[in-house]
């Protein structure tokens, strides 16, 4: 098939991919801007976390603000890089190999931990900078776990890791984090040797009624379903009962509880977009079973994600409030009004792509091209940043600690 063609669908779904230019506007652009940090050239996690003292630029939203430009066309000018690269290089910490935001230092620990190593390691090669000391993965693979006491007990052999899997939480409630503590750790199990372990053990805890995770059947289930898959990214193996998990998908899309979180309405979508891109000489059969009520997914999808912008330009993160917590760190002030660079990037560029990419297609990537020179210039002369709301209240990690370790 065509890729940038639609005509092999039906009209109604062909009417609805053509609204999704509404997800990626040029005031995305605008919000960019105001939560980028000119002494670091990260960026902030929302408007309240920019004005607030003690909130600074972070990692994971800097690689999301740059994801989203170069996905609509844009490139990272070289004095950008080379400020955000140096940036990103001062947050490794010599002994261990982890990158520590600045806020929490060493008081990360599990999925944030993992999810900073990531995203730091994204952005350094985004701007053509490398890592100061040995990452975590080449470490356990040259000198093994017990060289590195921040690496989690659980990667030291096959029976700790069939203890570490047992005591997560598999159920509907808590799927969604045990996904996330084992697709963020990934490259770790992977390089410890242990990840064909951990992939079966996966698959033996889909529940075969849905193809998810999980009793029963609900967003939370997809989200877990989304952050799982991971583990099945290849045509070796392929994530399994796949026709069970796309008809489950279905029915939430077309079913009486519309999804009221930005990741709600985009895990799905990229739960799909593994499933079809690992299945082979099945890809097509599969991707067929979306026509008829594609439509109604993509349309819906799309209303639900526009309910969640906000006049400042972005997205928030769910439709009550925005967010004051991103994994569980404090970030802002959550005020009510305000997007966040999580639901931004989700609700836009994520979504938009995904979507796309779901039904075979390249997503258009020039949206955002005509403003590249004109948006890194104010970048480059925005004046520095003015603290003017107190420090937000609560603890700053899940850890329960009240002050920041530098």
């Amino acid at each position: 098939m065509n890729q940038n063609s639609f005509d092999k669908f039906p009209e109604a779904l062909q009417a609805a991919l053509a609204r999704l230019n509404v997800l990626v506007g040029e005031e995305t652009l605008d919000y960019f801007y105001e939560l980028y940090d000119s002494e670091t050239g990260g960026f902030y996690y929302s408007i309240s976390s920019r004005d607030s003292k003690e909130m600074t630029p972070f990692a994971e939203g800097t690689c999301f603000v740059q994801e989203a430009l170069l996905a609509g066309g844009m490139t990272l000018p070289d004095w950008y890089k080379e400020k955000v690269g140096k940036w990103i290089q001062s947050h490794q910490d010599e002994s261990d190999g982890f990158f520590y935001e600045e806020l929490w230092g060493k008081i990360t620990s599990g999925p944030r931990l993992n999810r900073d190593l990531a995203y730091s390691k994204s952005i350094l090669s985004r701007c053509g900078y490398k890592q100061l000391y040995a990452l975590p993965e080449d470490r356990i693979k040259s000198e093994g776990i017990a060289s590195n006491a921040t690496l989690p007990e659980y990667l030291q052999s096959e029976e700790k890791m069939t203890e570490y899997l047992d005591s997560l939480d598999w159920s509907q409630k808590s799927i969604w984090s045990t996904g996330q503590k084992l697709s963020t750790a990934g490259s770790l199990i992977k390089a410890a040797g242990l990840y064909d372990l951990t992939r079966n053990y996966i698959k033996a805890k889909q529940n075969l009624n849905t193809g998810l995770f999980g009793e029963g059947l609900g967003w939370m289930n997809t989200n877990g379903a989304m952050k799982l898959s991971a583990f099945f990214t290849s045509t070796e193996h392929p994530y399994p009962n796949s026709e069970l998990a796309i008809e489950s998908v279905k029915r939430l899309y077309t079913g009486d509880t519309p999804p009221t979180s930005a990741t709600f309405i985009w895990n799905p979508f990229v739960l799909l977009k593994r499933i079809l891109d690992y299945a082979g000489e099945n890809t097509d059969k599969l991707r067929a079973l979306l026509y008829e009520s594609g439509a109604d997914i993509v349309n819906r999808a799309i209303d639900c994600a526009l309910l969640l912008k906000r006049d400042d330009g972005g997205f928030a993160g769910n439709l009550t409030r925005g967010s004051k917590l991103q994994q569980g760190y404090l970030y802002g002030h959550g005020l009510r009004w305000e997007s966040d660079l999580d639901g931004t990037l989700i609700a836009g560029q994520r979504l938009y792509s995904a979507i796309y990419s779901v039904f075979g297609l390249t997503a258009p990537s020039n949206y955002y091209l005509s403003r590249n020179d004109e948006f890194w210039e104010r970048c480059k002369n925005k004046p520095e940043t003015v603290k003017s709301l107190p420090r937000p209240e609560g603890a700053l990690s899940p850890s329960g600690a009240m002050e920041p370790v530098r």
